[in-house]
């Protein structure tokens, strides 16, 4: 059984608070003037130029010259990494895993090889050298993974 006497006076007292909180009927398209918080009409400067209306809406996107569209997907890899043999200079040796190579067309790569090569700075070497698969930072240079090496005299 539904308690009439309870349900009847909370529901009117629901309206009661809904409808004081809802202010003057403001209809769409009017604004009301506010001013700002801490200054009195009175101390608001006066100004005898009428303010600049926008010509658009309120967040219109600046009109101008349409953004070009872009090229899409390269045709071709634009990091071309030479798969086989790679001749050049080593520029950071060690016993690895990380090494520097510049060919001799001045191209610098940064190598990952855990195989524990030794490779001395200045050795003229041919390495076989594969994109590289690990996000390691071996340090300036196109990162790419060494295979075989090949040591010259």
């Amino acid at each position: 059984m539904i308690a009439f006497p309870r349900t009847a006076p909370a529901t009117l007292l629901v309206l009661g608070f809904l409808t004081a909180c809802s202010g003057p009927a403001v209809t769409p398209g009017t604004s009301v003037p506010v001013t700002p918080s801490g200054v009195t009409p009175s101390a608001a400067p006066s100004s005898t130029e009428p303010t600049p209306v926008p010509s658009g809406p309120y967040n219109s996107v600046p009109t101008g010259a349409p953004p070009s569209k872009p090229a899409g997907i390269p045709k071709t890899p634009t990091d071309n990494i030479p798969a086989g043999w790679t001749e050049g200079t080593v520029t950071r040796g060690g016993t690895g895993p990380c090494y520097g190579l510049v060919t001799f067309d001045g191209v610098p790569y940064a190598m990952y090889s855990d195989a524990g090569v030794t490779l001395t700075k200045g050795d003229h070497i041919k390495a076989r050298l594969t994109p590289a698969k690990l996000r390691i930072n071996c340090g300036e240079g196109t990162p790419v993974a060494m295979g075989a090496v090949q040591h010259f005299p």
